[in-house]
């Protein structure tokens, strides 16, 4: 088969869609497919795409234009799927290119339009409580047994458990958050002096050098890691995590690493109450919201809490068992299709 993804990435929307999509790549190319990805953008992501040697077309026209360049493409590739993971992607836009006869998968975390798509994945934990608009040919694979993860990260198996909290992992998100990771920092600096913290940084996060700064002045025992390749060396080695809601904390939850979620954004809300109503993360708020004392509060309770520790650790080990990938490829090759 050959499938197109329609994805963006930026320093606004973040990189997760984009890593999403990459890693669902790596299951369809070792069954034979080949994949091409479409955006609106090429600001940094060309590189990344083209780790995973995918290729790339950028779209030229304006976004009243584009589905018809996009349609154009599609015809002259013979693409036979369509996977969707854009904010640009509306009901109309699918519609039409259900009309001309692609098969479509959209890849959704907000079930706030109505989907002509064949499939419809949402791998958030009460995905399956969400009111989805669809038409009745649309097939639905919900909650965190589709989540997505990239090959790479397949290595639970590797992680050594320890008994006490030695490293915290900061990982807020691919987008720039005016300095929150740098605030964060600062706000847990006197927590415990024998803490390492190992901050990562996307692509688009313009406060690396703000925080590299910080590090050097302050002498903070902190590893500062922008764009890692080896995510799950950094997964093996953190006993906790402060994140935001999006897809990280479905990678946390497999490595069966406690995480405190401060959100960055609205549709991250209900996936972080979500996770926190079923002991897997501790949900604080959104970022605006939270005070310096109670993300103190917060870490010192999991720094002291083993036994609340082990429980949110096997409850999302639980969670996420890495083959989510598999089953989504499974049912777009499946016979319900010929």
């Amino acid at each position: 088969m050959k499938i197109a993804f329609r994805v963006d990435a930026s320093e606004v929307i973040g990189i997760g869609h984009l890593m999403r999509c990459l890693a669902l790549t790596e299951e369809l190319k070792k069954r034979g497919n080949s994949c091409i990805f479409l955006s609106k953008y090429d600001n940094g992501i060309i590189h990344k795409i083209k780790e995973f040697n995918v290729d790339f077309y950028k779209i030229k026209s304006s976004d009243s234009q584009e589905i018809n360049e996009v349609l154009n493409f599609l015809k002259e590739k013979k693409i036979d799927w369509v996977i969707t993971d854009s904010y640009k992607v509306n009901t109309e836009y699918i519609k039409k290119i259900k009309n001309k006869g692609f098969n479509v998968l959209s890849i959704d975390d907000m079930a706030i339009i109505h989907y002509y798509s064949d499939i419809v994945v949402n791998q958030n934990i009460g995905a399956e409580k969400l009111d989805f608009s669809a038409e009745n040919y649309t097939k639905f694979l919900l909650g965190p047994k589709f989540a997505i993860l990239r090959d790479e990260l397949l290595e639970r198996e590797y992680k050594i458990e320890t008994n006490a909290v030695e490293k915290i992992l900061v990982t807020m998100g691919g987008a720039y958050l005016n300095n929150f990771t740098l605030k964060i920092l600062k706000i847990l600096k006197p927590v415990d002096e024998n803490i390492e913290f190992l901050v990562v940084v996307g692509p688009f996060n313009r406060s690396y050098e703000d925080i590299k700064t910080y590090i050097k002045k302050t002498k903070s025992n902190v590893k500062l890691i922008r764009s890692p390749e080896k995510m799950a060396e950094i997964y093996l080695n953190s006993d906790l995590a402060i994140s935001a809601g999006g897809t990280s904390c479905y990678e946390l939850a497999y490595f069966g690493i406690p995480n405190i979620i401060i959100t960055v954004a609205d549709n991250q809300i209900k996936i972080a109450k979500e996770l926190d109503l079923e002991k897997i993360s501790m949900y604080l708020g959104q970022m605006k919201g939270v005070s310096a004392e109670k993300l103190k509060e917060a870490v010192r309770e999991l720094i002291n809490n083993q036994t609340l520790r082990k429980i949110m650790s096997q409850n999302g080990r639980k969670m996420v068992d890495g083959n989510g990938k598999k089953r989504i490829v499974d049912f777009m090759e499946s016979s319900y299709w010929k």
